[in-house]
């Protein structure tokens, strides 16, 4: 067995009994299942809104960070796009090894688009100063989104630590970018 597929094999044991220890075998009870409802896509509509209401103030910089928000969003989505074009990993129910508690289309699970989206947002809010409070309560809002789209079983939780680790390089990105910009705006010579 190469390096590669012992390490595969362990990352998945791992992914998959964690993923057990959070996914119910039995029906939820209905509140249960409502509540986790409400948790895996109620963050997302909530950021969308805090969104929008920054689009919607008539201060510019508000609009600038939430359009930055919005861009790096994106491009992360494009990215896992494109990771699932590479590896197709099989959602939980697909797979057999749990249960979908929802509606849920049979597409690849990893990463979470969800909570990419959700942190990525985040990240770019916690970078502007003005908006680092929103960024915050986004930040926390993915934890319970990520609990509940493991619980109701369409996704392990390797897929959000794969979120996490893309939304971290997008929100990177965007650092960095704004940085050396604004480096050379300082560094312009004058004439």
């Amino acid at each position: 067995m190469s390096l590669i597929t012992w390490i595969g094999t362990v990352v998945y044991g791992w992914d998959l009994r964690l993923f057990q220890a959070i996914h119910p075998t039995v029906p939820p009870s209905p509140a249960m299942l409502h509540l986790a409802r409400v948790f895996a896509d109620g963050p997302l509509v909530l950021t969308a809104g805090v969104l929008g209401l920054m689009l919607v103030q008539s201060r510019w910089s508000m609009r600038g960070t939430a359009l930055k928000a919005l861009l790096a969003a994106a491009v992360a989505l494009m990215g896992n796009a494109f990771i699932g074009l590479v590896w197709d990993r099989a959602r939980p129910f697909v797979a057999g090894v749990g249960r979908a508690w929802i509606n849920h289309a049979a597409t690849g699970s990893f990463p979470s688009d969800h909570l990419t989206a959700q942190w990525v947002v985040a990240g770019v809010l916690l970078l502007d100063p003005r908006t680092r409070r929103w960024g915050m309560v986004v930040a926390l809002l993915g934890l319970p989104m990520a609990w509940a789209r493991i619980y109701l079983g369409v996704h392990y939780p390797g897929d959000m630590m794969g979120a996490l680790a893309l939304a971290a390089l997008a929100t990177l990105s965007i650092w960095i970018a704004a940085t050396t910009r604004s480096r050379s705006r300082v560094n312009v010579p004058t004439a």
